[in-house]
């Protein structure tokens, strides 16, 4: 079976507008530790149905198969905690009204927890800056470089593991490093 399953709330949910957009959907990460976990935030297109109750989030780690349910209210957005870094979930939304009816799935998303990227082993070196990046083996991850916390420019695009030198270090009195997930 397809893992796009299409909206209907008794055969209206469709037309109430119920849309749930994870492929758009704002992930939000916090700089955590890898195995810690992260949150995506979901937002959705709520239903113009006066008889819609609330909204639950259903989700798990294989296509159409949710070992996890939410109910999140009335609301057009939740934040939901994902505990496994690096695995992918699968994320579908459904709506109900105040009898309780439930509607079928929405259209399913899925999103991958990112691993946690380490920067290791600084140093310079005839007037380079280097260091290591660690992380999951093969994971892409984009270098920036800013002289002021606030500009950030990519400087280097590199799958992990590997080791970064900056060329460029003569004449700056400072420079900072950030790594990024792309």
């Amino acid at each position: 079976m397809s893992c796009k399953k299409f909206i209907s709330w008794l055969g209206q949910l469709t037309q109430l507008g119920l849309g749930l957009i994870l492929g758009c959907a704002v992930m939000l990460f916090s700089p955590l530790p890898a195995g810690a976990g992260q949150t995506v935030l979901l937002a959705w297109i709520p239903s113009s149905s006066p008889d819609i109750a609330g909204y639950k989030i259903h989700f798990g780690t294989a296509c159409q198969q949710y070992c996890q349910t939410v109910d999140v209210g009335n609301v057009t957005n939740a934040i939901i905690a994902l505990p496994c870094v690096g695995t992918k979930y699968y994320f579908s939304a459904t709506a109900y009204d105040v009898s309780g009816v439930e509607s079928d799935f929405s259209n399913e998303s899925s999103y991958t927890v990112p691993m946690a990227l380490t920067l290791t082993a600084p140093g310079i070196s005839a007037g380079q800056f280097s260091f290591t990046v660690s992380g999951s083996s093969g994971a892409s991850c984009v270098i920036e470089a800013s002289t002021n916390l606030i500009d950030w420019l990519p400087v280097q695009t590199n799958t992990t593991p590997f080791r970064f030198v900056d060329l460029n270090t003569a004449g700056v009195s400072r420079c900072f490093y950030r790594s990024v997930t792309p």
